[in-house]
C-alpha cells in the first residue's frame, strides 16, 4: 500500500467516524469547531479534512430530507 492510499484510508475512516457521530447525535454540527480546533493543534490533517468531508456529506443527506 503507496502513502497516499494510506493518507486517503486515514481521512475516509476520520469521515465515517465523525459521520456516524453526526447521525448518532453523539456529535453536534456546532461543536465540530471544537474538533476542528483540536485537530489543527494537533498538526492532523487528515482529521481536518475527515472532518470537512463528513461535514459536506452530512448537510447534503439533510438538504436530502
Amino acid at each position: 500500500m503507496s502513502i497516499e492510499e494510506k493518507y486517503k484510508d486515514e481521512i475516509e475512516e476520520y469521515k465515517n467516524d465523525i459521520l456516524l457521530s453526526l447521525r448518532l447525535g453523539v456529535l453536534q454540527v456546532n461543536q465540530l469547531k471544537y474538533l476542528l480546533e483540536h485537530f489543527k493543534s494537533e498538526e492532523n490533517y487528515e482529521g481536518c479534512q475527515g472532518l470537512a468531508n463528513a461535514y459536506a456529506e452530512f448537510k447534503r443527506e439533510l438538504d436530502e430530507y
